[in-house]
């Protein structure tokens, strides 16, 4: 008796590397959303982001540093400890450049858990969401290498921010809020959003949207208070 003939096998989408994966993240996020949701990795975008940041803050000019140190001292300070304050922020910068990043995505991703999984019921794990949150962040990464290009090209504080194009904004609470707002971490929410649209199909972006933009108000209205990290 002949064997009945066997159907084709299907082909799964070949899953992204990472050039791939990055090129993805700006031009067809959805699409890599769901492939990190089959397949959460994460450990080659996160070597690549926090390379790229100790990378960026090496290359942070010293009149920018200046400028940045001069600003949160107060106007009688002695040269000495303007110098001692660059030393130690050139140092810390780099300890955040390695630390800051893996750190921010971990508590992105439990605050997203806490959300989707604990108070909403999804069944999304925390590595789906850990891998999601590390792609989005390479937005973040690239923002923060493009505003060193511009210190090195312009040799000023830059702000990318929504701010700049409000004028008359002042002094007050609330231009220090708005200057505050960065452009590439609303991008990064808008990411977020449809990370969470995919990985939790029941659920809205617009609703995730809203939900991380709250959480980013309060982080951005904390830091415009004056003495505010």
């Amino acid at each position: 008796m002949s064997e009945a003939p066997r159907a084709p096998a299907e082909n799964p989408a070949r899953f992204p590397n990472l050039l791939q994966r990055i090129g993805m993240v700006f031009v067809s996020p959805g699409a890599l959303f769901e492939h990190l949701k089959a397949r959460p990795v994460w450990v080659d975008v996160m070597v690549l982001m926090v390379a790229l940041n100790v990378v960026a803050s090496l290359l942070l000019p010293e009149e920018a540093l200046r400028q940045i140190i001069e600003g949160q001292m107060p106007p009688d300070a002695e040269p000495a400890q303007i110098e001692s304050a660059m030393g130690f922020a050139r140092t810390w910068g780099l300890v955040l450049s390695v630390l800051g990043t893996p750190i921010s995505v971990a508590v992105v991703a439990g605050v997203l858990l806490l959300a989707y999984n604990v108070v909403l019921g999804g069944e999304a794990t925390y590595r789906q969401l850990f891998s999601a949150a590390s792609h989005a962040f390479l937005v973040l990464v690239v923002g923060g290498l493009l505003t060193i290009g511009l210190l090195i090209a312009g040799g000023e504080q830059v702000v990318l921010s929504p701010g700049l194009l409000i004028p008359g904004l002042g002094e007050g609470y609330l231009a220090r809020f708005l200057l505050r707002i960065n452009v590439f971490a609303l991008w990064n929410v808008a990411l977020l959003a449809m990370a969470v649209k995919r990985i939790y199909p029941k659920r809205s972006a617009g609703g995730a949207a809203a939900y991380l933009l709250t959480l980013y108000a309060l982080v951005v209205g904390v830091s415009a208070i004056p003495g505010g990290a």
